[in-house]
């Protein structure tokens, strides 16, 4: 069965999903897992949520170093110079990711509870989190200026009515 599927959302002028190759790589991947051993599964998985840490602070400012990354995460080890904020950000990514990984494998349905307590792991020891904000907000340095804290609510309405839409196709690839 073929399939093609066009998401078209204001916010990112559009974005293209082809289903057809969704569905061949989950295909290729549960066919190859198998042959993987747990220890070499267990060191991939260690990597990618080390490196993923890493890369979505990395994105958002923190200036921790991979190598620092690690020594936070795995050794525990609290490296000097750096803000604590930056250290909470680390520790915070990884428990956040964590929780989002249970609640896959509990197959729980994403919504605003879940998203509200990533936010509130998130930010924990850093701001308070887990609630809306109520003021409005600026970028520095970029063109896209975020919703006002009431518009917020019909855009947070929509994104789950197309949840809905996107956990059908999840279902296909699940």
């Amino acid at each position: 069965m073929l399939y093609k599927i066009i998401i078209l959302r204001k916010s990112d002028g559009g974005r293209k999903i082809n289903l057809n190759k969704l569905l061949e790589k989950k295909r290729l991947f549960e066919q190859e897992k198998g042959n993987i051993d747990a220890i070499t599964l267990s060191s991939y998985e260690k990597d990618f949520e080390l490196t993923y840490t890493h890369n979505s602070t990395a994105i958002e400012g923190n200036t921790l170093t991979l190598m620092e990354t690690k020594l936070v995460l795995e050794d525990e080890i609290s490296v000097g110079g750096k803000e604590l904020r930056e250290i909470y950000e680390i520790v915070n990514h990884k428990k956040a990711y964590r929780y989002v990984k249970k609640c896959i494998n509990e197959k729980k349905q994403l919504n605003e509870t879940i998203i509200k307590d990533i936010h509130a792991i998130l930010t924990e020891n850093i701001i308070v989190g887990g609630i809306y904000r109520n003021q409005e907000v600026r970028i520095s340095g970029a063109g896209h200026v975020p919703p006002a804290g009431n518009d917020m609510y019909d855009q947070i309405k929509n994104f789950y009515v197309d949840m809905i839409f996107i956990g059908e196709i999840i279902k296909l690839l699940a």
